[in-house]
């Protein structure tokens, strides 16, 4: 099952209530929102995994979320977690230099306001880091395959959920080519 489709299981209609009430949102536009933020942040990932720092940092983070899908809705409940980017915060080590790239195209992509793609972003990025940890790459879980493993993986999700999603797939394109790059975060 591709790493998006396994992702969306774990939110359903109490999670989208859960995320609407966080955001401030209508549980429609929260859906759409999701929809669009999900592949994303998939994007985002694989975008940042093309670099060996950018690998380990991903699968530092996956390890550290791996408990997260055994109750999704308590995570949601307490709300995005802090995201302090000058000390290395959730985005900062999941996108690194890509984080407004990544936090652009939800907003683009969704409609939503700016501050709520970025709590939308902490609050999801967790869950697919969740997944991604508890995938198995053939005999092997996400911490003890390589760099490159990780990133052809990654790509290849990102791929498909470009192709599976019209209404963002040029979005994510764009985010996946490097398109719209920012500098580098000091």
């Amino acid at each position: 099952m591709a790493l998006l489709d396994n992702a969306q299981q774990y939110i359903g209609d109490n999670q989208v209530g859960q995320i609407s009430q966080q955001l401030g949102i209508n549980p429609n536009a929260a859906r759409t929102a999701i929809a669009a933020a999900l592949p994303m942040i998939v994007g985002g990932l694989a975008r940042h995994a093309s670099s060996p720092t950018g690998a380990d940092a991903i699968k530092q983070a996956a390890s550290a979320h791996a408990n997260i899908t055994e109750n999704v809705s308590s995570a949601f409940q307490a709300g995005p977690p802090a995201d302090v980017a000058s000390t290395g915060g959730l985005l900062a080590r999941v996108f690194g230099q890509h984080r407004d790239a990544v936090e652009q195209s939800v907003q683009q992509a969704s409609g939503l306001e700016s501050d709520k793609a970025r709590k939308l972003l902490l609050m999801l990025s967790p869950v697919v880091l969740g997944v991604l940890a508890r995938r198995q790459f053939g005999n092997q879980n996400v911490s003890q395959i390589d760099a490159g493993q990780l990133a052809g993986a990654l790509h290849q999700e990102a791929q498909n959920a470009q192709r599976n999603s019209p209404n963002i797939g040029g979005v994510l394109g764009k985010l996946l080519s490097g398109g719209g790059a920012e500098a580098p975060r000091a």
